[in-house]
């Protein structure tokens, strides 16, 4: 079988499109594992009213800040001025924010990230894979 004048020029956008599409969805079945594996304090703690953080909003604790912080993040170069070739749109997994900047402490001593991503590995790669 020949193909003969096949219109290619809309397909890599529609591969991209699709792909952007089941790499959100694999993102989210990670986040779910890394929410659900977070691991949650149990002594809340007010702000620091002295030394050399003291009214440092940050310096307070709240049960479950950390689990609340895990988020999926999608990062479009296009939309934030990056034109260059190499520079791909992609999505990421975060965990941490202002109030709870200790994420990569708590990666540390008590993994949460890394085993949902192993958890999850089979169910990202089927997504990738079939889109399911």
């Amino acid at each position: 079988m020949r193909l003969e004048f096949w219109d290619k020029s809309g397909l890599d956008e529609m591969v991209k499109t699709e792909g952007y599409k089941r790499l959100k969805r694999a993102a989210h079945v990670i986040r779910r594992a890394a929410h659900a594996r977070a691991p949650v304090g149990t002594v809340p703690r007010p702000i620091y009213m002295t030394g050399k953080y003291a009214g440092q909003p940050w310096t307070a604790r709240d049960a479950g800040q950390l689990k609340k912080s895990v988020r999926v993040v999608e990062w479009d170069a296009e939309k934030r001025g990056f034109m260059l070739a190499q520079l791909e749109s992609n999505v990421r997994v975060y965990a941490g924010n202002y109030y709870a900047y200790y994420a990569a402490i708590a990666e540390f001593q008590t993994p949460f990230m890394r085993p949902a991503l192993d958890e999850t590995e089979g169910q990202v790669a089927l997504i990738m894979r079939d889109g399911h």
